[in-house]
């Protein structure tokens, strides 16, 4: 490890600038992969030629700014750690302090990263310093505090210097200045989750793809500003398998350039784009078919084509398909084929036939189904529920049947009976239920953990009553979407009926 030398400030990337050059070094790890690190170092990855001289300069002075911020407050923190330490020390105390390290160490393993950061590690000089421990800071999750400012954003991040995985999910402003501040400093980041943060766009993209070249999971889910720019930068990440577009903005060309340009897809959702056509999956499926594991799709433009290709993905474990108004029973034939499939969506296919049904719930192939979603699927009988819980009934754990309203109690008596491991079962809009046999869950069904009724007019709420009293922990939504809860022999209903 070595001190960057100063004659090398002019060595720059095509299209980055280094605004402020002190105490960068370098590091090599193991496998090659070279960082620049250092607290105080910051740098602006966008092109000049994509923003005007004033854009740049305003940019500029909010990385100098908050930068600066973010120094002045460990620098106070610090101070503030020493300062209570000597304190301690005068008055001669006995103390917590006195514990070894380790002990201290597995106690701090309780707090979150936040807290660490806000309320410990400015106690004193010792619990600063075990409070650093980079055992402590791999995984932030900030969706809770989606409105803290960006000093405290940027000093929070900028100290964790190992961290590995990073939540900023509904951030309500995501400024390209404080990724440039805090995203040089997490170069062992690998999985990064921004969904719904407002204003995320391809520099705050770029800014992620340059500094943390380890990052392999990418959710920008319902980040409307993410389009089709912002593949430019996402093709740098050179170790990026997992990415989450679901409600973006980008077109099918978006979709086709990563197939082609990114190593190993191993799991993308492109659900809520419903533009996303059958050239697009096709392109996917042929670039990426031995790596996929994962895949999420709208399918308002799909057709059967493109269900037969996906069946080459021989690894492929979850398929989820929304909108399959396009498919057609032969799709559900493609599908029989997937060997390895665990997890199978397939909403509103207004064209599966109850032959088609009951075929496809014959072949051995979905006895291995763990999560299944045949919502608003209309000719999904009595008969085809008798069928799929005979296939895979045993093994399922999540299960979702809504608005196939010609279900009937039959078909729920037959879930009861065969689907002992079941832990969700979403029902909503079967009105021809009376589920009177509910009554058998907690001995039939105990690890069942969340049952949805809303919509189902026949059941009565003194059913519901009496099945949570006999199992607790069971959460219950009646017909108006409320919930039931269990409190010392009394029930009471949370959730309006808007």
């Amino acid at each position: 490890m070595a001190d960057r030398d100063e004659d090398n400030d002019d060595d720059q990337d095509d299209d980055a600038s280094f605004l402020v050059r002190r105490e960068v070094v370098h590091f090599l790890e193991d496998d090659g992969l070279e960082f620049i690190v250092g607290p105080r170092v910051f740098q602006t990855c966008v092109s000049t030629s994509t923003m005007d001289d004033g854009s740049k300069l305003a940019e500029e002075n909010d990385i100098q700014v908050i930068a600066q911020e973010v120094e002045n407050s460990i620098s106070n923190t610090e101070k503030l750690s020493h300062y209570n330490e000597d304190r301690s020390n005068e008055q001669g105390e006995i103390s917590f302090n006195s514990l070894p390290r380790e002990i201290i160490l597995n106690i701090f393993q309780y707090f979150s990263v936040v807290e660490l950061c806000l309320y410990v590690t400015p106690v004193c000089k010792q619990w600063y310093e075990i409070g650093h421990d980079p055992g402590l800071w791999k995984e932030l999750d900030l969706s809770k505090v989606n409105e803290l400012p960006s000093t405290s954003l940027c000093r929070i991040i900028s100290q964790a210097k190992s961290l590995k995985k990073l939540n900023l999910k509904g951030r309500l402003h995501v400024s390209t200045a404080e990724v440039a501040v805090f995203s040089q400093c997490i170069p062992l980041l690998e999985s990064l989750n921004m969904g719904f943060c407002n204003d995320v766009n391809e520099t705050v993209i770029d800014y992620f793809m340059r500094n943390c070249p380890r990052l392999t999971s990418l959710n920008v889910e319902g980040c409307v500003t993410v389009n089709d720019k912002a593949m430019a930068p996402l093709l740098r990440g050179r170790n990026l398998q997992e990415i989450n577009f679901s409600h973006c903005s980008v077109s099918d060309d978006s979709i086709i350039s990563l197939a082609s340009g990114i190593k190993q897809i191993v799991s993308i959702n492109i659900d809520g784009i419903s533009w996303i056509s059958d050239s697009a999956v096709v392109t996917l499926v042929d670039q990426q078919s031995r790596n996929l594991q994962e895949l999420v799709l709208d399918g308002a433009e799909l057709t059967d084509r493109s269900i037969h290709y996906i069946a080459r993905c021989t690894n492929l474990c979850k398929l989820q398909i929304s909108f399959c108004e396009g498919l057609s029973d032969q799709a559900l034939r493609y599908i029989q084929t997937l060997q390895k499939l665990r997890n199978l969506k397939m909403r509103k296919g207004l064209n599966f036939s109850t032959e088609g049904l009951l075929s496809m719930f014959s072949c051995q192939s979905m006895a291995g189904l763990v999560e299944l979603d045949f919502s608003e699927n209309t000719q999904f009988v009595d008969d085809c529920v008798m069928q799929m819980t005979k296939c895979c009934g045993p093994r399922l754990r999540n299960l979702a049947l809504s608005w196939c309203w010609d279900i009937s109690d039959p078909g729920i008596i037959s879930i009861v009976d065969h689907c002992r491991n079941l832990e969700v079962l979403d029902i909503i809009g079967l009105h021809k239920i009376t589920g009177t046999y509910f009554i058998r869950i907690p001995e039939d069904m105990p690890k069942l953990r969340l049952l949805n009724l809303q919509q189902c007019n026949r059941i009565i709420d003194e059913l519901i009553e009496d099945v949570i009293r006999k199992k607790p922990d069971l959460r219950v939504f009646n017909y108006y979407g409320e919930q039931f809860v269990h409190e010392k022999e009394e029930f009471i209903t949370s959730g309006g009926r808007g």
